[in-house]
């Protein structure tokens, strides 16, 4: 008797880059999910990724104000961090942020950003954001 077994395809890679600054950051472990926020009632699409040396930890949310959809979206609904995961060095928030979800369905999501992320007194611009995940 043979057996047969169904796989499941596998979940293509995605994408997460952006310049902050002169410096480019990509991440080579790309995740992305929707959940819901707890006070507000919400869907929040998370983008999290780590850069390929494991020193930042990226990661991009955007607070759906109500349907989830295609759109541009800024710090109202987005917000957008840079950590060092060893904490040698302070993180990076957004103070500005023009987000474009150019698509968004129950398997991915793609889109742009730019905007600035500050860290104390330091303000750096954020340019040449991409991103493009699967869930």
């Amino acid at each position: 008797m043979a057996s047969c077994s169904k796989k499941k395809d596998a979940t293509p890679d995605g994408h997460f880059t952006f310049k902050l600054g002169d410096i480019t950051y990509q991440s080579n472990s790309t995740q992305g999910y929707m959940t819901d926020t707890v006070i507000a009632g919400k869907r929040t699409l998370i983008i999290d990724g780590v850069t390929n040396n494991f020193g930042k930890h990226m990661e991009l949310m955007i607070t759906f104000p109500g349907n989830v959809q295609p759109g541009t979206y800024d710090e109202q609904a987005g917000v957008m961090t840079l950590m060092d995961i060893q904490q040698k060095e302070g993180g990076y928030i957004s103070k500005t942020l023009s987000i474009k979800l150019e698509s968004i369905n129950s398997k991915q999501a793609e889109g742009t950003l730019s905007g600035t992320l500050t860290s104390g007194e330091i303000e750096k611009p954020l340019t040449d954001g991409t991103f493009k995940v699967y869930f």
